[in-house]
């Protein structure tokens, strides 16, 4: 607007000038040619700022003198015309930011170094062998983010704890389409709270023992979003399945999938107060026909068995045995079906998934294989569990007051306690199968906005269909750093 005004007073001087020296030289004034041009530029610019008082367009001049639209910050609502350039959104010209600045990029990542001690009877030993103790960086991951435009992101993370460098999550997304945002790549499927709690905010050390029945990663396109002003979130998405470590699939015979979940929030008074209600569902058709399900006691650690320096840095890797598998079963189709509850008053929390697998075999049985978890957190020092509306999931506690002991101040703490179950028994299953009830009592301290030390008892009951009942105890510690 400013340079449009300085335009126009110019203008005007020539204008001035121009009728001066023509009165001086004793001449009668005479339109010309240039005063024509002048004149219609001055109406031009007119227009110009009556479109600015307007709220309609702003104005800028090239070398050509061509008149180029400089973009301003579009809003929409409901309503059926962008509010920056008053026409209709099929035919607005402030869907896109001018595409200076971008790419964006954001270095992030994190490490989990954790330590874990192993008490198990006899039985136990018996079933699943003598579980070493032991630590060791249980992730370590690093990812670029940003943004390719006003409204398209990316991200691309790996983890280098594993043996080998694996892709973590590595999509683009493309925000607020006539459809809602889609996600494109390989990404956590939408399905159940406990999956799409991003590990860094988990309250425990690891997901409960239902994890082993979720989709999770896959690669594929998603769509989603939120209503009723971020008191539902809905979310669709395709994907190829099994995937591996690298988002690869491959198989001719199967290989799709798709997961959805819906969730709302019937009482809602913000952090201080909701109710949180949600149903997932996924479907799947595996590649190769081939589905395992298979869960450790809720705790992980590995190494590279061989010695020697050939060894040190390649596949495979052993730790922790799985207390319940299924083993690889000769499948048609999966079905998920999954129940979200969850309810908190500020700095205390109970939140519960309740999950089951149907899985049809190719020999034509079926076998339907039940997991549930139920948790419940309190802050000591009073902080506010969040929610976070646009994914449907509660997030990180922030200390009021970061740690600093010449100062009397010692972070968050945060007592924590989940019980979980999973029954992997069945007919017809290559594996063992076996049942797992594990009980957690967990101290989480939030030295900082990005420091986080865990620790986690649990206690693990498994019942198998030869031996029997058993038990063993696990004593675990992590140390958390996130930039």
């Amino acid at each position: 607007m400013r340079a449009s005004l300085t335009i126009w007073l110019t203008a005007c001087a020539i204008l001035l000038v121009s009728v001066g020296v023509t009165a001086q030289d004793g001449i009668a004034f005479q339109p010309s040619p240039d005063i024509d041009a002048v004149t219609q530029r001055l109406q031009s610019l007119e227009l110009q700022m009556q479109q600015l008082r307007e709220g309609q367009f702003a104005f800028t001049r090239d070398a050509e003198f061509e008149r180029t639209p400089v973009i301003q910050e579009a809003s929409f609502s409901s309503a059926e015309f962008c509010t920056a350039c008053n026409l209709p959104h099929a035919s607005c010209i402030c869907t896109t930011k001018p595409a200076s600045g971008f790419p964006t990029v954001k270095v992030t990542g994190f490490f989990h170094l954790d330590a874990g001690l192993y008490n198990q009877d006899a039985v136990n030993r018996a079933t699943l062998g003598d579980i070493e103790d032991g630590a060791g960086f249980r992730r370590a991951r690093l990812a670029a983010t940003g943004n390719v435009t006003e409204r398209t992101s990316y991200i691309m993370e790996i983890d280098v704890a594993q043996s080998q460098a694996r892709i973590v999550d590595m999509w683009m997304q493309f925000k607020e389409t006539p459809i809602g945002n889609i996600r494109v790549g390989r990404f956590r499927q939408p399905f159940a709270m406990s999956e799409l709690t991003g590990i860094r905010e988990l309250p425990f050390m690891e997901r409960p023992t239902l994890f082993a029945l979720s989709p999770f990663r896959q690669t594929g396109i998603m769509l989603f979003d939120t209503a009723l002003d971020e008191r539902m979130t809905w979310a669709a998405s395709g994907y190829r399945y099994l995937s591996d470590n690298f988002g690869n699939v491959y198989g001719d015979n199967g290989g799709y999938g798709l997961a959805t979940r819906l969730t709302a929030l019937p009482i809602d008074y913000g952090d201080s107060g909701l109710v949180h209600l949600g149903f997932d569902y996924s479907y799947n058709d595996p590649g190769r026909n081939e589905v395992q399900y298979a869960s450790t006691n809720e705790f992980f650690m590995g190494q590279q068995p061989a010695l020697g320096p050939l060894a040190l840095s390649v596949e495979p890797i052993v730790g922790v045995p799985p207390f319940v598998n299924t083993g690889a079963m000769p499948t048609n189709r999966t079905n998920l079906f999954n129940v979200e509850g969850a309810a908190s008053w500020g700095r205390f929390l109970i939140q519960s998934d309740a999950r089951w697998a149907q899985v049809e075999l190719i020999n034509g049985t079926t076998n339907t294989f039940p997991s549930a978890y139920a948790h419940m957190r309190y802050v000591l020092t009073g902080e506010t569990i969040p929610y976070n509306r646009q994914t449907g999931v509660f997030g990180r506690i922030k200390p009021e007051h970061p740690a600093d002991f010449w100062c009397g101040y010692w972070g968050a703490w945060e007592l924590a306690a989940r019980t979980s179950y999973i029954d992997l028994n069945g007919t017809g299953l290559p594996g063992p199968g076996r049942r797992l009830t594990d009980v957690t009592l967990g101290i989480n301290w939030y030295v900082s906005d990005h420091v986080k030390f865990q620790f986690n008892w649990i206690h693990s009951d498994l019942n198998d269909p030869t031996l029997g009942g058993s038990q063993a105890q696990t004593y675990a510690f992590r140390g958390q750093v996130d930039f």
